[in-house]
């Protein structure tokens, strides 16, 4: 008999943490660190933590947060090359990368109410912890349950969970926290009997971008009303329907220097990456929610705006006219 797929849409038949192998010589590592600080890079965390970008939205030093839709790309900082090592374990990793930053946490410290929406396979993005200092008093809490983590493994964390790292040593605890785009290559380092919840419909896969000549940009340009939970990229997917026409704000889209760029109340808020059959993913985000412009007679005449989760998904028609 047939068995019925059952499509996780919210991860949770995902483990809190698994273990993906190892990464590097935790010595090497811990050295490479060491020599990041002589550098001069503000790592060290005498009290609470510390936390230096490697790579971010645009490749600015100073944004240490997860990142999501916005004009730029992610790129790397200042100090990524200061650390070969660890550059070529990220190389390593078959998934495009989003943010990388090295977390320092001092003695004793406890940082709490680690959570990330939406920062999971479902909804194509996905997070690796790398301890580069780390120590049997160190471990990362969970609701259900603790986890110790030896230096040089490379771990997957469900971020999308609450947790919290704690460091009950007199040690400083030093992570690498690894923001990725899913992909099913990705997916074939877990163990084989993860692998089912993190392929196909259970699981968003980045797609390439289909580049656009400089007549279809202007083929896709458009205003309409946008619903707001849609730019509230944090909120379920299933506000999105719900919302569709009670609060809206005036939206376009636009070329600028050779793309495409949504416009909100007047204001640049991301640049579209366009997927085909025009549709688009804000650059710095997944295919969680795309806009699809399509077009009538005498050009575009709805947009389709969609969240997804796994095979879940959430669409809503918005009119349109020519910008």
């Amino acid at each position: 008999m047939r068995m019925p797929r059952i499509y996780d849409c919210q991860g949770r038949s995902l483990p809190n943490s698994v273990e993906l192998g190892q990464a590097g010589d935790p010595g090497q590592l811990r050295a490479e660190l060491a020599a990041l600080r002589a550098a001069g890079a503000p790592l060290a965390a005498r009290e609470g933590r510390r936390v230096l970008a490697l790579h971010s939205p645009g490749g600015d030093h100073e944004r240490t947060d997860p990142g999501g839709p916005g004009l730029h790309g992610f790129a790397a900082t200042r100090w990524l090359a200061h650390t070969p090592l660890l550059a070529g374990v990220l190389r390593s990793l078959p998934a495009t990368l989003r943010s990388v930053r090295l977390l320092a946490l001092a003695p004793g410290a406890v940082f709490t109410k680690l959570q990330v929406a939406k920062n999971g396979p479902p909804w194509g993005l996905c997070r690796l912890h790398l301890p580069l200092v780390s120590s049997p008093g160190s471990q990362v809490v969970f609701a259900d349950g603790n986890s110790k983590w030896q230096p040089g493994s490379l771990w997957f964390v469900a971020s999308w969970r609450q947790h919290a790292l704690v460091n009950g040593t007199d040690e400083e605890l030093v992570h690498a926290v690894i923001d990725l785009h899913h992909t099913a290559s990705l997916a074939n380092l877990f163990p084989s009997d993860l692998q089912f919840s993190l392929l196909g419909p259970a699981a968003l896969e980045r797609s390439p971008v289909a580049p656009l000549g400089p007549d279809e940009l202007r083929r896709f340009s458009c205003r309409f009303p946008l619903p707001e939970t849609f730019i509230n990229w944090e909120q379920p997917g299933h506000f999105l329907p719900r919302s569709a026409m009670r609060h809206v704000v005036p939206a376009e889209i636009v070329p600028y220097r050779g793309e495409l760029r949504l416009m909100v109340a007047g204001h640049p808020f991301c640049t579209l990456e366009h997927l085909g059959h025009g549709e688009f993913r804000m650059c710095g985000w997944s295919e969680e929610r795309t806009l699809q412009v399509r077009e009538g007679t005498g050009g575009p005449a709805t947009v389709v705006a969609q969240a997804r989760e796994g095979a879940n998904s959430y669409t809503t028609t918005l009119p349109a006219a020519v910008a």
